[in-house]
């Protein structure tokens, strides 16, 4: 039997998480054989470290490598990972719980009136265990576990002022009254967010979105001069405020409703600018503690989309195994990539070192990689594999860098001074380029290195026509590079005169915005006793690019020195001008360290010298940013769009969506499901439920030209105020039109829901789209139908969705005009719009726009005329009751006729209450554009589908106190198409409406999807 060859491009987590569960399946040797190249000497990528064995073995790392104690899958692969490791009692890091130590200080950093303060806290414990964890909560199950963890949180604060009896100590005035006031809180909310029975959900949910809002006021008032004062109050209260905003914004968002929630569907806003929208005060979103979100993701000073933040808070704080954080008892290295190389390579999964991945190329039908051309960098002596890893204090480690004894030309290698990990590295290849070919080495291909290096390696499938979301890709999501120091001091900590235990401390001061105390590494290196250092501290942040970031080889040459001369001097500068707050034992008079605190031999002029500072030496270890409206764009391990290659790393799509460990996890997973068509398990999965994105279908990139540009959703509207009238309508007109403009597809079928439609007038102050900065007005008037959407199974209409099909609009801007036919398919005309309206009942409404004359020549001029006029009937005028309008909107028996049986029917009642209570339903379009030449044919013809969701609750909301009054110029043809019911004369028709209501709301619509046809036609006849 033929083992299908599996080779993977890159060791970082995501690469080898594939290999391990690939070869964790049983009989998988009898399936495939599985080869990882790498380049250089070492796996990691990201999280590759090294001991440099002439500077005493020492620890040198690439940024702050911490596991989370929400990393379930990580943890789950790397206990598997030791257990199988088997390594002796009693040896360095046998056990994974030698290996991790809990850490559960974090030290938030406040810039206030000028002065840093230090806003220390400590996070509780739990009881559980990393990598064996439990089901995560659902949204509303998180609910009244984030408010016990306030409790908790507040009393865990007592043992930072240290003692033995440290927890018994009372908290502050301050601090006593936020804790009662979260304890009524607490109490009070039990009841209304346990499940209710289901004609109480909506009551209830506004009930608690009432008494969060009454709670975080009234305590507001109470602390605010506080606040002012006491930096501890204001990071409590900030702790508080957020965690409130949080909840009312999942409530409000609908979140709580369900047990699978689709968090992508957050990410076109950030995450700060959510946080606002439910209730979150200013000074609580731009506090330490969100801006430590921002920070640890790298992204301070840029967004992070607001689903995807979202998540990650709600998993960092609530769902932590033991503790929020674990540090590693060695480098990153030594810890998780030497055990994993390990265990792969005794599984027989083979290792090519010294590989650098140059092209990637396609076959002729441009469905399949077709080969890969690599770069060999060097030769092994005799032909053997390459050892990569040696001991220190009895631990495997890799080092940093190569082991050149063993290397063919090593010497020379060492002798140059260059790296091989440096992707401008100017040491020529000592080997024949290798590629290799689809069918004769390989049988499919993981892609497992990094974004940044993909446009290098990857030209032929960006400028793939057939496949533009791998362009798309690239192309909307963004790196940055990153910037990393690690400080050898001769002081423990204390002795710096830092006062709180050891910490981690995020947000500070740029350019090094992060620093952890790494203390507990120096028995883990061989700097000799005494005279060696005493502490050790890891700095790091993102860093600006200071010139465009280089794409191909050699416009990489010298770029990654240059890089590490400005990391440099980035350090010298923020050990110069920011570590008084921090050490202020160890600085000068004028507040810069004083350097000959750091360890460093005699021979050494300036110690700073002999510390360790790390670039980005390769473009594939930039990391990878969330920025709102850029997660739709990532692709799925088996979305590539080619038939042999399948995608891992932090950025693909995953359940995380973030640069960190757990992510490139997830994907490793996700990866290796797609490879054997297992379901591998993967902890809180919960795209699995998410419906899956269409197949790239051919087509042209879209050309931006850069003005009168339409613009892409979501779309998001803010502070909109809504009239809606319900007008009676004849059903066989309606039916009519919607077989006529929707009926394109056999099995997708739109019904009206009854005989009437909505006529809806729109002024949106402040209108945004997910690709365009700012916000814009715009008021948009039309007639809506709302419809049934249901497919058609077994002989039998089965509803899925409540819709609205919007046959007329019209709008007064010209930008939204043009991005609305274009992207999703509004049919919007431009109009001159009259609005004023009040809750009240005071209403005056108007549609002027321009109409082709009737009869006439040639010359004869359009006409300036008003199609549609509402105005209140004044008052004292008869109007129908609400329970008759809705009689009078729905009809059983006209249902049925449609199709729809009882069962249906009952179920459609149940989705138009889930409508009404949620204020979201899915919008309907006819999209078409006429052909160029024949007037009869529609280029492109299609039905689209976009959710369309108000955003929290309305902030007003009624039935308006005197009916509406409608004009309709009969010449325009609104009242014979829609089937409008009203009297009047020849040229207009006058009708009242069933009923009028009156909101003020924001809402949002997403992005459309293509109702896919059953068979393609080469003409269409355009649906006048």
């Amino acid at each position: 039997m033929n083992r299908e060859r599996i080779i993977i491009l890159g060791g970082g987590m995501a690469a080898l998480t594939t290999a391990f569960e690939l070869t964790s399946t049983p009989g998988w040797e009898d399936h495939y054989e599985v080869t990882v190249y790498q380049q250089g000497h070492r796996l990691g990528g990201k999280g590759a470290s090294g001991r440099n064995h002439e500077r005493f073995d020492r620890i040198e790392e690439h940024g702050l490598h911490l596991f989370y104690g929400f990393y379930d899958n990580a943890f789950s692969v790397m206990r598997r990972c030791y257990e199988e490791l088997g390594r002796p009692a009693g040896a360095p890091l046998a056990t994974l719980e030698d290996a991790f130590e809990p850490h559960s200080l974090i030290v938030f950093e406040e810039q206030f009136e000028g002065v840093w303060q230090h806003q220390p806290l400590l996070f509780p414990r739990n009881s559980e265990p990393p990598g064996l964890g439990r089901k995560v909560p659902t949204p509303a199950e998180l609910i009244p576990i984030m408010l016990q963890f306030l409790l908790d949180l507040f009393d865990a604060q007592p043992a930072l002022r240290g003692g033995s009896e440290a927890r018994s100590r009372p908290l502050g005035v301050g601090l006593r009254v936020l804790r009662r006031g979260v304890a009524g809180l607490l109490a009070s909310l039990r009841e209304l967010v346990a499940a209710p029975a289901e004609d109480l959900v909506a009551v209830r949910r506004e009930e608690v979105l009432r008494r969060l809002l009454a709670w975080s006021a009234a305590v507001f008032r109470r602390c605010e001069r506080l606040l002012a004062r006491q930096p501890e109050i204001r990071s409590a209260w900030a702790a508080v405020d957020i965690t409130l905003a949080m909840v009312r914004g999942m409530i409000a968002d609908g979140l709580t409703d369900h047990d699978d929630v689709d968090w992508l569907r957050l990410d076109h806003e950030d995450f700060r600018a959510w946080l606002r929208r439910h209730g979150a005060s200013e000074a609580s979103v731009r506090a330490s503690t969100v801006s430590g979100v921002y920070a640890g993701a790298y992204s301070a000073g840029r967004e992070i989309g607001a689903g995807t933040a979202l998540h990650w808070t709600l998993r960092m704080l609530y769902t932590y195994r033991g503790a929020i954080f674990y540090k590693m008892q060695a480098g990153m290295g030594d810890v998780i990539f030497a055990p994993l190389y390990q265990v792969l390579r005794r599984r027989g999964v083979r290792f090519r070192f010294f590989h650098r991945v140059d092209k990637l190329r396609l076959s002729a039908d441009r469905r399949r990689i077709a080969s890969i051309e690599m770069g060999r960098q060097i030769a092994v002596k005799g032909g053997a594999d390459y050892e990569p890893l040696f001991d220190v204090k009895g631990l495997p480690c890799w080092p940093s860098e190569p082991l050149y004894e063993q290397l063919v030309g090593g010497e020379a290698l060492r002798a140059s001074g260059e790296s091989l990990e440096d992707w401008g590295s100017r040491f020529p290849d000592q080997e024949p380029p290798l590629v290799l070919e689809d069918g004769r080495d390989f049988d499919r291909v993981v892609l497992g290195v990094g974004l940044g290096v993909l446009p290098a390696l990857c030209e032929e499938l960006v400028a793939d026509a057939n496949n533009p979301r791998f362009a798309a890709m690239i192309r909307e999501i963004t790196t940055t590079p990153t910037v990393s120091a690690q400080l050898w001091i001769r002081d423990d900590l204390r002795a710096t005169g830092w006062h709180l235990p050891s910490p981690v401390m995020i947000p500070y001061a740029e350019p090094l915005d992060t620093w952890a105390d790494m203390s507990h590494l120096l028995p883990r290196e061989s700097f000799p006793e005494p005279g060696g250092p005493q502490s050790i501290a890891y700095l790091t942040a993102a860093m600006d690019d200071d010139e465009p970031p280089p794409i191909e080889r050699s416009a990489y040459v010298g770029h990654a020195a240059r890089q590490l001369e400005r990391v440099r001097a980035l350090t010298a500068a923020h050990l110069d001008a920011s570590v008084a707050h921090l050490w202020p034992a160890i600085v000068k008079p004028d507040g810069a360290l004083d350097r000959s605190r750091l360890h460093a031999p005699a021979s050494i002029d300036d110690p700073l010298a002999f510390q360790h500072f790390s670039p980005v030496q390769h473009p594939s270890d930039r990391y990878v940013l969330s920025p709102r409206g850029t997660t739709r764009h990532r692709l799925a391990a088996d979305e590539s769009g080619y038939e042999n290659l399948v995608l891992a790393g932090d950025w693909t799509l995953t359940p995380m969506n973030l640069g960190c460990v757990e992510a490139a996890t997830m994907s490793g997973i996700r990866a290796a499901q797609v490879l054997t068509g297992l379901p591998i398990p993967m902890h809180d999965d919960w795209l699995r439920g998410r419906p899956r994105a269409p197949a790239s279908i051919p087509g042209p990139l879209y050309i931006e030209r850069g003005v009168n540009e339409s613009t892409s959703p979501p779309y998001d509207a803010r502070s909109s105020v809504m009239v809606a009238a319900l007008l009676r309508a004849d059903p066989r007109r309606l039916r009519d039109l919607c077989a006529r403009h929707l009926g394109l597809h056999e099995d997708r079928v739109y019904i009206p829901l009854g005989p009437s439609v909505v006529f809806y007038a729109q002024d949106n102050r402040l209108l945004s789209a997910i690709d365009a900065p700012g916000v814009v007005a715009e008021r948009d008037f039309g007639f809506l139908v709302p419809v049934a959407i249901c497919e058609r199974r077994g002989g039998r209409l089965e509803p899925i969705a409540v819709g609205a099909y919007t046959p007329y609009l019209w709008v007064d801007l010209g930008a939204a005009l043009v991005g609305g036919r274009e992207v999703l398919g509004f049919p919007k005309g431009h109009a001159d719009l009259g609005f004023d309206a009040t809750a009240t009942g005071r209403l005056a409404l108007h549609v002027d726009a321009w109409l082709p004359p009737e009869g006439g020549g040639a010359s004869t001029p359009w006409r300036h005329e008003r199609i549609v006029e509402a105005r209140d009937a004044g008052e004292g005028a008869s109007e129908t009751s609400l329970l008759d309008a809705l009689r009078a909107s729905h009809d059983a028996a006209w249902l049925g006729a449609a199709g729809l049986d009882a069962r249906a029917q009952v179920k459609l009642l149940g989705l138009a209450a889930e409508c009404l209570r949620t204020g979201a339903f899915t919008m309907v379009f006819l999209k078409q554009f006429r052909d160029a030449a024949r007037r009869e044919i529609a280029c492109y013809q299609a039905i689209v589908e976009a959710p369309c969701r108000r955003i929290g609750a309305p902030r007003a909301s009624a039935r308006l106190p005197r009916p509406i009054e409608l004009s309709v110029s009969r010449r325009s043809g609104l009242a014979s198409t829609l089937g409008l019911v009203g009297e009047g004369s020849d040229e207009r028709m006058r009708l009242r409406a069933l009923a009028g209501f009156y909101m003020e709301l924001d809402f949002t619509i997403g992005v459309g999807e293509v109702v896919a046809p059953r068979s393609s036609r080469a003409s269409r006849a355009l649906i006048a």
